[in-house]
Order: structure tokens, then sequence, then C-alpha cells
């Protein structure tokens, strides 16, 4: 599980666009190896120093206007660090996640599957052939159903109000800015 788009303490100087952020994160995902990703935005929730700070700093989205339903780590809930912004905060975990999590790897569960009588072929070693066969199948299974999910997630949020509630709350947080 990885947080993107944590927001740096002040004193901190740190720029980096979201494009640049996403390309550094698909990169060590695939250098390690790592069977599974989630991908979640920072959810400043009360009592935590995280909330303190950003509503210190005005950065805080009014709980009117985003509601207690988007703090599930999935939407931005405070204005990022520039140059980014709470729009490309949003849609970076899916660039991420789907760029793991694909159609493709229907096909590839349907190659295992094809390629499990080799298993038969490794019975002097019966433990490693099932090894090598059973963790790129699961593999392949689990992003596959990733990709279901991930779907699912998208059309929903296409049909939620949550971008004119992000609009609200920014332009509420500036004018408490400018007060």
């Amino acid at each position: 599980m990885f947080i993107f788009g944590y927001p740096v303490k002040e004193g901190v100087n740190f720029k980096m666009s979201a494009r640049e952020r996403i390309r550094r994160f698909k990169n060590f995902i695939r250098k390690a190896k790592i069977d599974t990703i989630q991908v979640l935005l920072a959810g400043p929730l009360p009592g935590t120093e995280l909330r303190r700070r950003l509503a210190m700093q005005n950065r805080l989205y009014p709980i009117r206007d985003v509601g207690w339903e988007y703090y599930d780590g999935n939407f931005p809930l405070f204005e990022p660090d520039e140059p980014m912004t709470a729009e490309e905060m949003q849609s970076s975990g899916r660039k991420i996640m789907g760029k793991f999590y694909q159609f493709k790897r229907m096909f590839m569960i349907v190659l295992n599957i094809f390629s499990f009588p080799a298993l038969i072929f490794s019975l002097h070693n019966i433990k490693s052939g099932w090894r090598r066969w059973y963790r790129p199948w699961r593999n392949d299974l689990i992003c596959f159903g990733g990709w279901i999910v991930m779907k699912k997630w998208a059309t929903q949020f296409k049909k939620d109000k949550f971008l004119e509630r992000l609009q609200k709350a920014k332009e509420r947080l500036k004018v408490k800015g400018a007060v």
C-alpha cells in the first residue's frame, strides 16, 4: 500500500509534478516486483497532526463541502503541495494502479491454466514446480480482479458528484483564505 501526495511539512523544499511522481511510483513498483498494490491518498482524520497542520495552513477542504463519505483514501481532502492540483492527485492513484491492474491479465490466467500440465513434468520436485506455477497464476488472477474492481470504481466515480463538491470546497477555501 502506498500513500500518494502526502503533504510535506513546512520548511521542506519539495516540488514535483504529479506526472513525475506517477513515473517514479511505477518505476519503483516494477523494479520491486511487487505482487499487488493499492495507492491511496492521505486522509486528514480528526485528532491527527496532519489535520491540525493542514487546518493551520488553510489547506483542508470543509467537511460540509466534501462530506465524511469521501474519507476513504480515494479522494483529495485538502489542497495538495504545489505544483500538483487536487484533480491530478485524484487521478494519480488510478493511473498508477491502472498500469498494474490490466485486462490483459485475463489472457495470462488462461496461459497459466494451459501450462498447468507442465507440473507433471516436475514430478521429481512437485513442490518446486507448484511454486513456479502458482505464484504467477495467483498474481494474474488478483490483477485481473483488480482491473474489474477499478472499472466498477471508475463507473461509480463518473456518476458521483465529487468533482462538483471539490470545486465548491476549493472556492470556499479561497474565500476563507482571503478573509
